[in-house]
């Protein structure tokens, strides 16, 4: 559900962008490769919008503009481009609503948006507990991934650690194991992703989870700070927080 809504908005959303196109006055091929040229601009919007959210609000809020920006700039040189190589004419003989960064800006952001609102539908929704299936030792191994505390490569293997202590062997890589885990795993190591939900502290370079230290490389450090926070903390230092329970 998580991977196919998202799929199924950009294929809607392709197809909306048609119709509007369609709607100035395009022929319905012509408004199908605009709306085709409009999607690198989205792909560049969608893969950003995620990495603003969890900041301060004035930076925020400026990346935010500065972000649309540079996707309006990019889609009004795809029109361009499109009309001038593939539809052999000049912009200004065409309908000026087209090439208007306002009309262009609110055709991104009504795009982005729903997306957005999708995407957490299907996260909030998914079945979180559903048994992961895996090969270990020649055995079927079914686990909860609310039982995981991390996952850990080690050259050509790779280890499950639970939080009942055990640790499965499987052949399958650290990045399969990345796009299989849902939000609530994050890699902070090229051989470590670990359950959010089970550290027990956060440092600036490391976190504890259960009893073991793991260190946070340079690569994955902004990932860390923007999804765990950038003060070091611990369980019982969040815990006395104001307006924070003792159930985290």
């Amino acid at each position: 559900m998580k991977q196919n809504l998202p799929l199924l908005w950009w294929i809607v959303s392709t197809l909306l962008f048609a119709l509007v196109f369609g709607a100035l006055g395009y022929e319905a091929d012509q408004a199908l490769l605009l709306a085709v040229l409009f999607l690198p601009g989205l792909v560049v919007l969608r893969y950003f919008v995620p990495q603003l959210e969890g900041e301060k609000r004035p930076r925020v809020i400026a990346d935010t503009l500065y972000l649309l920006a540079a996707v309006v700039a990019l889609e009004y040189l795809a029109l361009v481009f499109g009309h001038r190589i593939v539809f052999d004419t000049q912009p200004e003989t065409l309908p000026g609503l087209i090439f208007n960064p306002l009309f262009i800006g609110l055709l991104l952001v009504a795009f982005i948006l729903p997306e957005r609102a999708l995407e957490r539908y299907a996260e909030r929704f998914e079945q979180r507990d559903t048994p992961l299936r895996f090969t270990s030792e020649r055995k079927r191994i079914s686990i909860a991934p609310s039982e995981i505390l991390y996952v850990e490569s080690n050259d050509d293997e790779v280890w499950i650690h639970t939080a009942d202590g055990g640790a499965y062997r499987t052949k399958t890589r650290i990045s399969q194991w990345e796009a299989l885990l849902d939000r609530r795993f994050l890699r902070i190591h090229r051989s470590y992703i670990v359950n959010t939900e089970r550290i027990e502290e956060v440092r600036p370079t490391r976190i504890r989870i259960g009893d073991r230290q793991i260190e946070i490389s340079r690569k994955y450090k902004e990932e860390v700070r923007r999804r765990l926070g950038s003060e070091p903390s611990t369980k019982q230092e969040r815990a006395q927080e104001p307006g924070v329970g003792a159930s985290e």
